[in-house]
């Protein structure tokens, strides 16, 4: 955890100094999130979060975040750091097969939960970007960039109860901090808007975690039993389709 909280610190101390340096821009991106490959693969039989495989299962998502670009001297070619918040949910055929798991909990015992993981993925880059504008209305850019991402996947759980029992079954997975990079490309409308499409490959880390079963009796009693696991690695792999706004 001391790695990540350096690596946050840091860029917010260089977003800090950026916003001192006077010839710079920054954007506001917000973009949707569309998973690749093997991260947007997965279903109830195949599934890197509870199975010895590489699929993420993850669905469409959410981006926010910030584009600072520093004036570099060439006519076009700007420093360029990103940090950005990249949500997505799990994709409709793990949800489907959940709301299954739901509906025969729910008619199976008294009471019944179940929540599922999602990712959360925090990357902060640096790149650069070259913007040609053929007017002072149209310009287009091309940009790349390299760092750090923060893989953050919260927790599965669930708790069912019947006459004799109260049993929670919780996986919590472990943070990662990997390697990321992205490619991008785009147009810019009245150098305050960018409508573009970006690839963001966010590194590969071994899902680590541990699971953890509580129960209580209603009779009196409880017990509870937990073990760390390790499974293969996924990769989170995404399209955004992204609008800036210059701030």
């Amino acid at each position: 955890m001391k790695k990540i909280v350096s690596l946050f610190v840091l860029s917010a101390l260089l977003f800090a100094g950026l916003q001192l340096t006077a010839q710079t821009q920054v954007y506001l991106n917000l973009s949707g999130a569309i998973p690749t490959g093997d991260f947007a693969d997965g279903d109830e039989n195949e599934w890197g979060l509870l199975t010895e495989d590489n699929e993420g299962g993850a669905g469409l998502g959410l981006n926010a975040g910030l584009k600072i670009k520093i004036a570099t001297g060439v006519n076009g070619l700007w420093g360029m750091v990103t940090l950005d918040g990249i949500f997505n949910g799990l994709n409709s055929d793990l949800r489907d097969a959940f709301e299954d798991v739901v509906d025969a909990g729910e008619s199976n015992y008294n009471d019944f939960s179940l929540t599922t993981p999602k990712y959360l993925n925090l990357p902060v880059m640096g790149g650069v970007n070259y913007t040609y504008n053929f007017n002072p209305k149209f310009g287009v850019f091309a940009e790349a960039g390299l760092g750090a991402d923060l893989h953050i996947i919260t927790k599965m759980e669930e708790y069912l109860e019947t006459s004799y029992i109260k049993k929670t079954t919780t996986i919590e997975y472990d943070p990662k901090v990997s390697l990321a990079y992205q490619l991008g490309a785009g147009i810019e409308l009245s150098k305050r808007i960018t409508i573009g499409i970006n690839y963001y490959n966010l590194g590969t880390e071994k899902i680590k975690g541990k699971a953890t079963e509580k129960i209580k009796y209603t009779n009196g009693g409880s017990d509870s039993d937990s073990d760390k696991f390790t499974l293969k690695r996924i990769t989170p792999t995404m399209v955004m389709l992204r609008v800036g706004i210059k701030l």
